[in-house]
């Protein structure tokens, strides 16, 4: 449990700085999405579905920018491009 706890605070604190930077642009380096963008993505997936972290409920800049990222041509969920589902059952 503490090293979780741990490991969601660095989380809590590399979200912010995130979320902060997109308050004031739609994507993570400006106006168009980039590699930045879908190098970001897959990591804010892992600690929701493995722990139950809410990121985006948490942090509202983020919701709005995965759902660009959803909105681009050719989206995939990140496990989707993986063989086989990392989660059991799902």
């Amino acid at each position: 449990p503490a090293v979780l706890a741990f490991l969601k605070g660095r989380i809590d604190n590399n979200v912010a700085i995130l979320d902060k930077r997109l308050s004031s642009r739609p994507f993570v380096l400006g106006a168009r999405p980039t590699i930045a963008d879908l190098s970001l993505v897959a990591y804010l997936y892992y600690p929701a579905e493995e722990f139950g972290f809410d990121i985006p409920g948490q942090h509202k800049n983020i919701a709005v920018w995965l759902d660009r990222i959803k909105a681009l041509p050719g989206w995939k969920h990140p496990y989707d491009l993986m063989p086989g589902h990392p989660l059991p059952g799902r």
